[in-house]
């Protein structure tokens, strides 16, 4: 079943086609963030998560400051951009990607971890791996990613139910591979 997925999706250009996601034609295009230092490809149908939303389904204060979403809420991707200089201990992308999954590992010890991987860039370095976690009334497949250049790192996440998990997982990854950064000069914050 899975190899029929994949050989499904990768006879799509996820530049140009529709790609079949839950029973729509969804097209991704580009978008710009952090005022223009990255650009990724995100569905259409895709939008800036409202504020009480991105309160409640990420608790934390250390949410990703872009957050973009479904008009579900339950299909969304996330984004933080560091410099890195700014970041401690800073070594590669792969003890990175390690010290991720521990830490996942140790706040949701019934996660269950599905596999890493690198991700094909021209001017820049990434990594991603993927795990499923229990919410109160339903499971989550998640992929999270780093992505490096010289001066920044991008921290990147998406995230569906779990029985979606087969519709969007190789056009996420697909997309992965057009994120770009690029630009020098100051960050802003755009944290919530």
């Amino acid at each position: 079943l899975q190899n029929f997925v994949k050989k499904r999706t990768s006879s799509y250009e996820l530049l140009t086609d529709e790609i079949p996601i839950r029973g729509k034609g969804i097209r991704f295009i580009p978008l710009p963030m952090f005022d223009g230092k990255v650009n990724a490809l995100i569905p259409q149908n895709f939008t800036e998560m409202p504020e009480m939303i991105a309160k409640v389904r990420y608790i934390s204060s250390n949410r990703p400051p872009v957050l973009l979403t479904n008009e579900y809420y339950d299909d969304n991707f996330g984004f933080h951009l560091l410099r890195r200089g700014d970041i401690q201990e800073y070594t590669n992308l792969d003890e990175l990607i390690h010290q991720m999954q521990d830490t996942v590992k140790l706040h949701t010890p019934e996660t269950v971890i599905y596999g890493k991987g690198s991700i094909n860039l021209e001017r820049a370095d990434g990594r991603w791996f993927e795990y499923k976690n229990f919410t109160l009334d339903d499971e989550t497949y998640n992929l999270q990613f780093l992505v490096s250049t010289e001066e920044y790192l991008l921290a990147g996440t998406f995230n569906c139910r779990m029985c979606f998990y087969d519709d969007w997982r190789e056009s996420v990854l697909k997309s992965l591979e057009y994120i770009k950064i690029t630009g020098k000069g100051e960050l802003k914050n755009e944290s919530r």
